[in-house]
């Protein structure tokens, strides 16, 4: 294997175990990624997100949402959305590209629900309110009615940077292929 292999395998895999640790460690810096969607004027619109899923052999995330929430309709009229992870522990960013897309199968975000209704979160997907609403009424939803919204984020970029004291490290991702950029 040449540097330059071992060098993208290297990186590559160290990318996506961080990703995964970000799954189960709350703390870790990748757990809560800015997520930027297109607004209804064309203007961006972010906010901070919580990494749900991570599926390294399909190059795929997973948030979860309110599906009555603003950025569900944004992506619903424009699935191409940008994230951007910063970890100060690694004093990695990542930045990617990818296609959003809704997830439509009922029996996948009713197994969701289950796990998520024991937890503190649950509140969030059973408000009487839409998020971004004003509010008027508290109160919230019967179980049944939650608004979990699965989102999944198909991996189309990803450009990483490594900053160090001694030199700075930036490369993208795209297709499997890795290319190295000026940081």
């Amino acid at each position: 294997m040449t540097t330059r292999e071992n060098d993208h395998s290297s990186i590559q895999r160290s990318i996506w175990n961080e990703l995964e640790k970000a799954i189960s460690n709350r703390h870790h810096g990748w757990r809560t990624p800015v997520l930027a969607t297109i607004d209804q004027n064309g203007l961006p619109d972010a906010r901070t997100v919580v990494l749900r899923e991570v599926d390294t052999k399909n190059h795929k995330l997973t948030i979860y949402t309110d599906k009555r929430s603003p950025k569900v309709s944004q992506i619903v009229q424009q699935s191409d959305v940008a994230l951007v992870f910063w970890c100060a522990q690694l004093n990695w960013q990542l930045r990617i590209q990818a296609s959003a897309k809704l997830c439509d199968n009922q029996d996948r975000i009713n197994q969701v629900w289950q796990q998520v209704r024991s937890t503190a979160g649950a509140s969030d997907y059973l408000s009487i309110q839409a998020p971004s609403s004003p509010l008027y009424h508290q109160g919230a939803l019967a179980e049944d009615q939650h608004a979990l919204c699965i989102v999944e984020l198909h991996i189309q970029v990803i450009d990483w940077l490594s900053l160090s004291h001694q030199d700075h490290k930036r490369a993208c991702l795209e297709n499997n292929q890795l290319t190295w950029l000026t940081p």
